[in-house]
């Protein structure tokens, strides 16, 4: 406040350019700090992390305007994180302050204590460098980034339940905690925005926010109208999904017209599978069922045309009619389905979707398929019920049964037998049976299928990884070669060595869902890391028989199991329910969470206040007693700032642009001395020799015509402002 100029200079005028840079990343700071915080601490630790940041915010950018050399305020801000570090630790796992304020309240001031003085470290620290080093502002970007992503990364996936703090008291007043979490996005988005617009002028910068607002107010607004984002096409190339072209087929009610068919069974190499978690369906059980292998297969696609390469779908209409041809608009029969009886019992399910796909999927085999009320179609793109004669029994009651259908043509027992004109595949099917079969069962059908699959699951390796797609035949690329693929190599080798030996198969795509993944409810939930392709062997009086391949070796990390809570609200979505809060974890009100935020808020923000107000009046007391103890030197300069913060007091300001004599000049008829006293500031600052002997006398001067200008009462009410010395220029 006592700084030297020259005589007559004029200050910038626009000084308030830089305050509005200054609060606007205060503010940016604050809003990362409270969202880093907030699923990590009571509530008064994100307060105090919010303040800590703005506070930090502004003591960086204060730093980075001084000479302090910048590896010296980094190593200070580094010290200030350790100090609250130790002393969060104090303050929660010893005993200096529970058995006063009791465990509840010391948790939360150890809290406030560990996240606002820590972000106030971090944030000076930070602001300090990007201050000198405009280029070091993409870390400060980068931590409002990450910020927010940790605050929703737990939503990844479609886990629409996740995370709870947001998600349950939505979910628990019957909202979508979605229209929350692209608030939080468009909020992200904004802070991103605030944090790198270097415009200086106050008009042009809330234009620029009153742009930024319009824009994610208008991004928001057509994803609402639009809908939600589909999510990305999965399976690795089982042509389960549709590709959508405009609104796609399950767009509101759309049949299909902009969906391209990309029904295809493709041999990939090394696919990325990290999209293959996002739920794509849920299944409710209107009857209980525990399948004979202990693993739900949901049938969707078949295969079995040989094309010279591998299979595909069949061009016959008289085989594969046991596949839905399309989603239904009304009661569909599905022709090829096989009979309920001794080997199969019907059960009904309701399927949902939650993604686009070709055809509706069903647990094996549909008998019958009808579209069903939609109970929430901004979640849901498709609802159908499907009546199915599902395998009660195991592989054991169905050895004898004879294989293929005696009805059949010739031209459909070849189809199914049709395979490539490579002698290997005879041979090691031959094989096989002969190793893996007691010769009383090496005739028989299903035993001979079972041998096949169960010495390709001993000796084959599973793995995404795998390079054949570029063979000629790449069946036998794997089958022949090191035997590493996945679902769709071991399904094809199968089908060709059941094939070789007049067994009748195909290759079947659709999801494998483990029994276990029920825990016991009604409802599975169907994500895309259950995609999968399976062979299967016709059996006389059973119809298609699911004879999978169980690879014992695996490279690569097992997917990690469904989310119980998503497939719980899922199902409650699907039928209609409100969901409930989880057990265990009580849900409280959105009002009353903010009632809570809300007075914890306004304790910190009373407790900050009144630290606040304490340092502001030890800083007036500074600076009003520093000319008893001053340096001859420096006398002149604090003597005068401690006068010029009593006239500050009493509203006699300088304005900004007005130069200190031309100040002293206009309230010269209030306080004559003042004169004197700026006349031996300026002096002193520009080098003058003079003793400065009388610097005291004329302070006092200035205080005695101050008393006589100014009655004691208004005098006494203005020596306890903590905030004029502020203020004073």
């Amino acid at each position: 406040m006592g700084e030297s100029v020259s005589p007559g200079t004029v200050a910038p005028k626009r000084v308030a350019e830089p305050l509005l840079a200054t609060v606007v990343r205060a503010a940016v700071h604050a809003i990362t700090a409270g969202v880093f915080a907030w699923p990590l601490a009571v509530p008064s630790g994100v307060v105090a992390a919010t303040v800590g940041a703005a506070l930090g915010s502004i003591a960086g950018r204060t730093v980075a305007r001084t000479r302090a050399r910048l590896p010296v305020a980094v190593a200070v801000a580094a010290l200030l994180l350790l100090v609250a570090f130790a002393l969060g630790h104090v303050a929660v796992a010893t005993d200096l302050l529970a058995p006063g304020l009791g465990p509840a309240a010391a948790l939360r001031v150890g809290d406030a204590i560990e996240l606002g003085l820590g972000a106030f470290a971090i944030v000076a620290g930070l602001r300090s460098i990007s201050a000198r080093h405009p280029s070091a502002a993409v870390i400060e970007v980068a931590l409002v980034a990450l910020a927010f992503a940790g605050l929703v990364v737990a939503h990844r996936h479609g886990a629409i339940n996740r995370p709870f703090e947001i998600a349950d008291p939505i979910l628990s007043q019957g909202g979508d905690p979605t229209s929350a979490l692209l608030g939080i996005g468009a909020a992200a988005a904004g802070v991103l925005m605030l944090l790198l617009l270097s415009e200086r002028s106050l008009l042009r910068s809330g234009l620029h926010i009153a742009a930024i607002a319009l824009i994610l107010l208008l991004v928001l607004g057509g994803t609402a109208a639009v809908g939600l984002p589909a999510p990305p096409p999965t399976g690795g190339g089982l042509g389960l999904r549709s590709d959508r072209e405009g609104d796609g087929e399950g767009s509101r009610g759309g049949q299909g017209s902009g969906r391209r068919d990309n029904e295809e069974l493709e041999f990939r190499d090394n696919y990325d599978s990290q999209a293959n978690r996002v739920p794509l369906g849920v299944v409710l059980f209107h009857d209980d069922y525990s399948p004979p292998t202990g693993v739900y297969y949901f049938r969707q696609g078949a295969f079995s045309e040989y094309n010279g390469r591998r299979l595909v779908r069949a061009s016959r209409g008289d085989v594969d009619r046991d596949i839905a041809p399309s989603f239904p608009t009304d009661t569909v029969t599905v022709p090829g389905a096989p009979a309920a009886g001794m080997y199969r019992a019907p059960l009904e399910t309701t399927v949902a979707l939650l993604a686009d796909h070709n055809r509706p999927f069903a647990l094996e085999s549909p008998k019958e398929l009808r579209p069903a009320r939609n109970p929430n179609p901004s979640r849901f793109r498709r609802v159908y019920r499907a009546l199915s004669a599902s395998l009660t029994m195991d592989y054991a009651a169905l050895l004898g049964a004879q294989a293929g259908d005696p009805a059949w043509s010739p031209e459909q027992w070849a189809l199914y037998t049709a395979g490539p004109e490579d002698a290997r595949y005879g041979e090691a099917a031959a094989r096989m049976i002969d190793e893996g079969l007691p010769a009383e069962l090496q005739d028989d059908p299903l035993a001979r299928a079972l041998a096949i699959t169960s010495w390709l699951g001993e000796h084959g390796i599973y793995s995404i990884r795998s390079s054949h797609s570029g063979a000629a035949d790449p069946t036998a690329d794997f089958l022949f070669g090191d035997l590493t693929g996945y679902c769709v190599h071991f399904a094809h080798a199968s089908a060709y060595l059941m094939r070789s030996v007049g067994l009748p198969a195909r290759v079947a795509t659709g999801y494998a869902v483990d029994e276990a993944s029920r825990h016991g409810g009604s409802a599975l939930l169907v994500t895309g890391q259950d995609s999968h392709a399976w062979p299967e062997v016709y059996l006389a009086d059973v119809g298609w028989v699911v004879v999978d391949v169980s690879p014992q070796t695996v490279l690569g990390a097992m997917p990690a199991p469904p989310d119980p809570d998503l497939q719980r609200l899922l199902a409650e979505m699907l039928r209609g329910e409100e969901p409930l809060p989880l057990e265990g974890r009580p849900v409280p009100a959105i009002g009353a969470m903010a009632g809570g935020v809300l007075l914890e808020a306004g304790r910190v923000a009373g407790a900050a206040f009144l630290v606040a107000l304490l340092l502001a009046l030890l800083g007036k007391l500074w600076r009003r007693t520093a000319p008893l103890v001053a340096r001859k030197a420096s006398l002149p300069r604090v003597a005068y700032r401690a006068e010029l913060d009593r006239l500050s007091e009493l509203r006699l300001r300088r304005r900004w642009g007005e130069s200190r004599e031309a100040f002293a000049r206009r309230v010269a008829d209030r306080v004559p001395s003042f004169v004197t006293l700026t006349e031996t500031h300026v002096g002193a600052a520009f080098g003058s020799r003079s003793e400065h002997s009388n610097v005291r006398n004329e302070a006092r001067a200035v205080r005695r015509d101050l008393g006589r200008t100014f009655p004691r009462w208004r005098r006494a009410v203005a020596s306890i402002d903590p905030i004029s010395w502020m203020l004073s220029r």
